[in-house]
């Protein structure tokens, strides 16, 4: 059941005892810093060159506005040599996962026992602190294992980390619908987890079949990918339950963010990396409240620490301190450096501007949008998945994207754009072999 907006907080700080715990915090943060950038240069075959190459050392960095002294990793280094990162022998290690490679080619991370334990330890405090999962709780989890020679670790860690709760996990692959609703009815889970898309087209998919607010899940955990507000609403009003967004990337252990019942951005683990927000163009920081690109140094990992990583997520801090008491500070994620897309003559578009259009119609489960390059002009293919395929949905998605400026100027004042193409389709239409929906495909070979 939905969540009463009333509802008093079981987290409640007054502001005092905020304002203190959050000056113990940053301190605690301070001192694990100043010991993973001395590891860092000490143990990192990366890091201790790249240091050097910029002439800088851990003791150079006196204050938290001094981490701009020090250069930024990047996903391409990453991808270029991850060994080069390692600060433990090989045999250390006993986990590499890779991620999804939704907007490029997949990355490595390595992880030793430690580093397993100290995600799945954070996770337990998260899962308990903010969705009070409890041994009586049974939670159903659909996350896949990678395919082809991806190795994903969401599975694999909240798999653990449940276990570790004492909550039965059922554990598959993506099934069927029907065999979805045999094991929801045997079961009776409480608690449902998967990316947004997933559960998006299960939704759809299932209230077929059964009456959802019937089968007893009173929390539905998202995260690896973004989730509009329209499709969050869809979901929870056909549940009935509150749906929760989670945020983490395969480079740092995945559970790095979450929400709590206000449902108003996702506190961070602050105990577990730091947190910056920058210029994604100069490099520099930018004060709470402003969109930036998000850059982490990790505090705890053993094998792989990541100094100032470059994560291509857009998003920003959120200055005021959240109704809900927790004294972790919150972020809010608006987009990506890499999902943007050049159109028209100079414009930019973004895939949430896409999701509001396609997700604000209640019919539409899943798209993609397929952009080309034909005489001269940007040509946008919509694909929809849709049980309900008819003029007047196509018309109304049609005029949702010609209310785009980006697309309207393009079309009509530089002439660079020819009008989008909406073609609706039927269910299970698209490619789902990925973590991730990959939504704007871009075939134009812009920068070859």
């Amino acid at each position: 059941m939905l969540r009463e907006k009333d509802t008093p907080s079981q987290n409640t700080l007054k502001p005092p005892l905020h304002r203190f715990v959050r000056s113990i915090l940053e301190r605690y943060e301070w001192l694990k810093l100043k010991q993973a950038l001395l590891y860092a240069y000490d143990a990192s075959p990366f890091y201790h060159r790249l240091f050097n190459k910029y002439h800088v050392k851990p003791r150079d960095i006196t204050s938290f506005a001094d981490m701009t002294k020090l250069p930024m990793t990047t996903p391409g280094d990453l991808q270029a040599n991850p060994r080069s990162f390692f600060c433990v022998p090989d045999e250390k290690f006993i986990k590499v996962f890779t991620t999804s490679g939704t907007t490029s080619a997949p990355k490595k991370a390595y992880f030793t026992q430690r580093d397993i334990d100290s995600i799945i330890n954070s996770s337990v405090t998260g899962m308990r602190l903010l969705y009070h999962i409890a041994p009586h709780d049974i939670v159903r989890l659909t996350f896949e294992e990678g395919y082809g020679t991806e190795i994903w670790g969401n599975r694999y860690c909240l798999e653990h980390t449940f276990g570790k709760i004492g909550a039965l996990t059922l554990v598959t692959g993506r099934l069927k619908i029907e065999d979805e609703l045999k094991i929801l009815l045997e079961y009776k889970p409480t608690v449902f987890m998967d990316v947004s898309s997933r559960i998006n087209y299960l939704t759809t998919e299932l209230k077929k079949l059964h009456d959802l607010d019937t089968l007893g899940i009173n929390r539905i955990l998202l995260g690896a990918e973004p989730t509009p507000n329209t499709m969050r609403k869809k979901i929870e009003k056909t549940w009935n339950t509150d749906v929760y967004m989670g945020y983490g990337t395969t480079e740092f252990g995945m559970n790095m963010a979450g929400e709590c019942e206000e449902k108003h951005g996702m506190h961070l683990t602050e105990t577990n990396f730091l947190t910056e927000v920058i210029d994604p163009k100069t490099g520099e920081h930018l004060e709470d409240g402003e969109i930036g690109e998000l850059v982490f140094t990790t505090f705890n990992r053993e094998g792989m620490p990541f100094i100032r990583y470059r994560s291509n997520d857009l998003g920003h801090i959120i200055p005021d301190r959240c109704p809900c008491g927790l004294p972790l500070k919150k972020i809010e994620i608006k987009g990506r450096t890499d999902d943007m897309l050049p159109i028209g003559a100079g414009d930019n578009l973004f895939t949430r501007m896409f999701d509001d259009i396609l997700f604000g119609q209640p019919e539409v489960i899943e798209y993609q949008a397929i952009f080309e390059r034909k005489e001269g002009k940007d040509h946008i293919t919509i694909i929809a998945e849709t049980t309900t395929i008819t003029d007047t949905l196509r018309k109304k998605i049609f005029t949702g994207l010609m209310e785009l400026p980006e697309i309207n100027n393009g079309v009509h004042i530089s002439n660079t754009v020819a009008p989008p193409l909406v073609q609706l389709v039927k269910p299970n239409t698209l490619d789902r072999n990925s973590l991730k929906a990959r939504r704007l495909i871009d075939k134009r070979n812009l920068y070859d």
